[in-house]
């Protein structure tokens, strides 16, 4: 077997996973697959960097349904793939690793470009195949819940021509059922719950949404849930403040959560692990985790089912601080027209209903809170809540879409500064990048009140526009992100400077409401 014969083997392994789209981080070592992919008939997207190129393989994936594959050289460029492995995990995206090596012999010497990069991604993949020019059969089983780690070995030298032999390669698919996991079901427990809806795809929103009408329970949805503005259960959802969850649950006018979906976003989910730790929790959700470092029940969301409640005899009270805090919010927004969640509110009226990506930190917070027109698809990285690779992963995400917006933070903006080099690779459309900058990371001024953990800085994105050839506009008060509606350019950074004190001025009178309700 040559090079070239193992090169073809990995290729028939990404045709047998469906795959359509190969990111390259050409190299050295990786050339014998480079050069082999030509004529392949895969879409191969070529990049620098590979954190930034994992990532936009994540957004690639979430679009298109299908496995992605990226495929680097070796060494430390190998390193540069784990952040996407673990987002991609806790997701339970079907990402492909392809990573060149040198011979199984160079491995413990030291030797130039030679790392141990079999098991560099522990429990981030679902399985490692070790292979190389001496490999007897090229067996594969993915259940494409987790990625798959490829780690081939060419020796030199690396450029050589087929043999002529053939080996079959297969791909056998299993399936792991998500089934109850620290407890038995609480459904006897849960006569008053409260519905707490995650991120859900598409197949399954109808499926929730017949959940909510026949349980008649409160429910509280988030963005990515795309429940919010549901026809038909208007009258169960909680719109106004994560914070009114607590309260619920003090007052105990819920006994139960019944949590549909991804993750949670909200604080109250965190509240689940120590102050109400009691409150029993039944999970419905695609991945393989449950969320919470506690007990709870845990099964596919395909088997979800009501539980046998009484009649809500609270939903009456729930509804009436619900209203009381949206007119509270409401005027808040009025009276503090610059501060960071009136432009995000004013934002939303703007974004209306385009695709949105939110970035993780305070951005996709504070849509879940002040956002008052709910985009039509709305998207995250919320599997490790991380804030890398965000911006390359919203431009994967949005190769199809026409018009499409990402809200983020400054630091998180900082953070994935080589992602626009990719945009020579992007299909037509509008991306618009919202940076929210206020200086630094300020969700932790609400967390630990100390400068020590907010990173402040005076960077402006001007210049990072420029250097990519992007759009820039500046957004300094409330009344100027109309601004956004009139931009032609296909590509644009948008930067948001709200007003700090009126920020400050607007959390503290909100929060003395949501606890005075």
């Amino acid at each position: 077997m040559t090079n070239f014969d193992l090169s073809l083997h990995i290729f028939s392994f990404l045709k047998l996973a469906k795959t359509e789209t190969v990111i390259v981080c050409a190299g050295a070592r990786n050339a014998p697959m480079v050069l082999a992919l030509q004529g392949q008939g895969f879409k191969v997207i070529n990049f620098f960097e590979e954190r930034s190129a994992a990532f936009f393989a994540l957004g690639l994936i979430k679009s298109q349904k299908k496995p992605v594959a990226i495929m680097t050289t070796s060494g430390t460029a190998v390193a540069e793939l784990l952040p996407a492995a673990v987002e991609a995990t806790y997701q339970s995206l079907p990402l492909i690793l392809i990573t060149a090596d040198r011979p199984r012999f160079y491995r413990g010497s030291g030797a130039p470009q030679s790392i141990e990069q079999v098991g560099i991604f522990s429990h981030y993949v679902e399985s490692t195949y070790d292979l190389d020019v001496k490999t007897p059969a090229f067996n594969f089983a993915w259940s494409q819940k987790k990625p798959i780690h490829l780690n081939v070995c060419f020796d030199e030298p690396l450029i050589d021509k087929a043999s002529g032999g053939k080996v079959e390669v297969k791909l056998e698919p299993f399936t792991e059922d998500v089934t109850a996991a620290g407890s038995e079901s609480p459904g006897d427990r849960m006569k008053q719950p409260l519905l707490l809806i995650g991120e859900v795809d598409e197949p399954y929103r109808e499926q929730v949404k017949n959940l909510v009408a026949r349980v008649k329970a409160p429910v509280y949805a988030e963005s990515l849930s795309h429940l919010r503005n549901a026809a038909g259960i208007e009258s169960y959802l909680i719109t106004s403040s994560e914070q009114l969850l607590k309260k619920v649950f003090s007052q105990k006018l819920c006994d139960s959560v019944i949590r549909i979906g991804g993750v949670p976003t909200t604080r109250f989910w965190r509240d689940l692990e120590k102050e109400f730790k009691h409150i029993p929790v039944m999970n419905y959700t695609p991945s393989l985790f449950s969320g919470l470092g506690r007990s709870s029940a845990l099964a596919n969301i395909q088997k979800m089912t009501a539980p046998a409640t009484f009649p809500f005899v609270n939903l009456i009270q729930i509804r009436q601080w619900d209203m009381q805090l949206n007119q509270t919010k409401e005027d808040l927004l009025v009276k503090y027209p610059q501060s960071e969640q009136a432009m995000v509110h004013r934002l939303s009226q703007v974004v209306r209903q385009s695709p949105v990506y939110l970035g993780n930190s305070l951005p996709i917070r504070h849509w879940d809170e002040y956002a008052q027109v709910q985009s039509t698809q709305v998207a995250a990285n919320r599997g490790a809540n991380g804030i890398d690779g965000q911006v390359s992963t919203y431009l994967g995400w949005s190769q199809t879409m026409t018009k499409s917006f990402c809200v983020i933070g400054d630091l998180t903006a900082m953070y994935d500064l080589a992602a626009l080099g990719l945009s020579p690779h992007l299909d037509r459309g509008q991306r618009n990048i919202v940076i929210i900058n206020n200086s630094g990371g300020q969700i932790f001024n609400r967390v630990f009140k100390s400068d020590d953990f907010i990173n402040a800085h005076s960077v402006h994105f001007d210049s990072w526009a420029k250097m990519w050839n992007w759009h820039y506009e500046l957004v300094a008060n409330s009344a100027d992100i109309r601004k956004i509606d009139r931009l032609t350019s296909a590509k644009n950074i948008i930067e948001l400077v709200p007003d700090a004190s009126q920020t400050a001025a607007f959390w503290n009178e909100w929060d003395q409401q949501c606890r005075q309700v």
